[in-house]
C-alpha cells in the first residue's frame, strides 16, 4: 500500500514538474562515472575485496566473459561476509546482488536521486543504449552537483530542522562482533561509538571493509575503540543545511553526527537523507513523506537491498 502511494499521481506529478528545472534537465550521463571496477565471478569474495580497498571505491561489479553479472557493495560486506563466513573460500558469485538495478544514461538525474533514496541504495549502473553497463552514478556524486552549482536549500534553513532526534550508540569496549551484528539488525550504516555518554568516535561500513573484512582481526576480541573513526566529526544543529551538503562532500562524509547547544550528541542526518532538501530538486514535503513510508516499510519487512 504505501509503495503504490509513492507511485501514484503525487509523485509522477513532482518528476515531470521537477524536469522543468534547468538544472534537472541533466542526465545521468554527465554525471556518472565510467570508470567502473570490477572482479570476475570466480574470484573470491576477499579477493573483490582487496580490489575495493586497492581502488578506494564502495562497489565492484562482477563479470563474467566481460558481461556484468551482478553488485557486490558495502552493504553486502556488512550484512553477508563478516561474522558469517571464510571470504578466502567463498566465491563471490555467491553473496554479489544479482540481478542488479540499471538506469539508461538518458535518465535525467533527479529520476535516479528518486530510485537511489526509495531503494536504499547509493549506487545504481548505467546501461547504454547497447544495453551494456557503460558507467555508474553515485549519491555522492548527486550531491557534488548539487553542492557545485551552489543548488543548496534556503539561507535559512538549518541542520535541526531537518534532523530526527537520536543515534544508535555503542560503548567504546563492545566487541567489533557485537557492534557489526547491531548493525545488521538495525539496517544501520554507521554506530557512534562513546567513552562513558560522550560521544568519541564513528564506526561505518567503511570502516568493516578497511579495516576488518580484509584484516587478519578476531572480531569477539577486539574492542570497537581500536578500530573506529576518530576524532568524532559533528556539525551543530544551528549549521546551514547547505553549508552541511558541502562539508559532507569534501569530507566524503555519508552520515554526519549533530550536536546540540551544549556539544551533546542529539542525531545523525545520512546523505540521501540531506540531499532531500537540495533546492534545486524541489522536493516538497509530500513527497519527503511518501519516501520515509517507503523506508520505514522496507525497515519494517527487513527488506535487503544493494548499497
Amino acid at each position: 500500500m504505501v509503495i503504490r502511494r509513492l507511485q501514484g499521481d503525487g509523485f509522477h506529478e513532482w518528476i515531470a514538474n521537477a524536469r522543468r528545472c534547468p538544472m534537472l534537465t541533466n542526465k545521468v550521463s554527465e554525471i556518472m562515472t565510467t570508470n567502473i571496477t570490477t572482479a570476475v565471478a570466480s574470484q573470491t569474495v576477499f579477493e573483490a575485496m582487496e580490489k575495493m580497498v586497492s581502488e578506494d571505491v564502495g562497489r565492484i561489479v562482477i563479470t563474467d566473459r566481460d558481461v556484468s553479472v551482478g553488485i557486490f557493495t558495502e552493504k553486502d560486506v556488512l550484512r553477508r561476509v563478516v561474522n558469517k563466513l571464510d571470504a578466502k573460500k567463498t566465491s563471490i558469485r555467491k553473496v554479489m546482488t544479482s540481478p542488479f538495478r540499471a538506469v539508461r544514461e538518458e535518465t535525467h538525474i533527479v529520476e535516479a536521486f528518486g530510485k537511489m533514496y526509495k531503494g536504499k541504495y547509493r549506487h545504481l549502473l548505467v546501461r547504454g543504449r547497447r544495453g551494456k553497463i557503460v558507467g555508474i552514478v553515485s549519491m555522492r556524486r548527486i550531491l557534488g552537483l548539487a553542492v557545485e552549482l551552489d543548488q543548496g536549500t534556503s539561507p535559512t534553513k538549518t541542520l535541526g530542522s531537518i534532523t530526527s532526534p537520536g543515534a544508535t550508540t555503542v560503548d567504546e569496549s563492545t566487541s567489533v562482533y557485537e557492534a557489526i551484528d547491531l548493525m545488521v539488525k538495525n539496517g544501520l550504516g554507521a554506530v557512534i561509538v562513546t567513552a562513558g555518554s560522550k560521544p568519541n568516535g564513528i564506526f561505518t561500513e567503511r570502516d568493516v571493509l578497511k579495516r576488518v573484512a580484509v584484516k587478519d582481526i578476531n572480531t569477539k576480541k577486539t574492542a570497537i575503540k581500536e578500530l573506529m573513526t576518530s576524532p568524532l566529526i559533528t556539525m551543530a544543529s544551528t549549521d546551514l543545511v547547505r553549508d552541511v551538503m558541502a562539508e559532507m562532500y569534501r569530507r566524503d562524509i555519508r552520515n554526519m553526527p549533530v550536536g546540540g547547544e551544549k556539544g551533546e550528541l542529539i542525531g545523525i542526518v545520512s546523505m540521501p537523507d540531506i540531499l532531500q532538501y537540495a533546492q534545486a530538486f524541489d522536493i516538497d514535503e509530500k513527497v519527503r513523506q511518501a519516501w520515509k513510508e517507503v523506508e520505514e516499510y522496507y525497515n519494517s519487512e527487513d527488506q535487503y537491498t544493494p548499497g
